[in-house]
């Protein structure tokens, strides 16, 4: 082998380290990005959650007050029929033979 050939095979050898590291860098940048990209999803999914749970508690809130409002009207039924019991009684007592 001629030096010629013999330098510009080492020249390759020493290139391909460099060509491996220009490569490298590529994928060290995506490998850098999925975790930004993977924190951005996380971050959203957060959000997301907290707008969800928000959401439940204003659901929860409701319903509360509805159960309120259908526990009152029960009462003010039971109020009614009652009423209407104690007049009947006293129709039944007072007029009729």
């Amino acid at each position: 082998m001629t030096p010629r050939a013999t330098f510009a095979g080492f020249f390759l050898l020493a290139l391909v380290p460099v060509a491996g590291a220009k490569q490298a860098a590529p994928a060290k940048a995506a490998h850098a990005e999925a975790p930004a990209a993977t924190h951005a999803k996380l971050d959203a999914s957060r959000g997301q959650a907290t707008a969800e749970g928000a959401r439940v508690e204003k659901l929860k809130a409701r319903v509360d007050a509805l159960e309120a409002d259908s526990h009152a009207a029960s009462k003010q039924l039971d109020e009614r029929d009652r009423k209407i019991a104690e007049l009947q009684r006293e129709l039944n007592a007072g007029g009729h033979p």
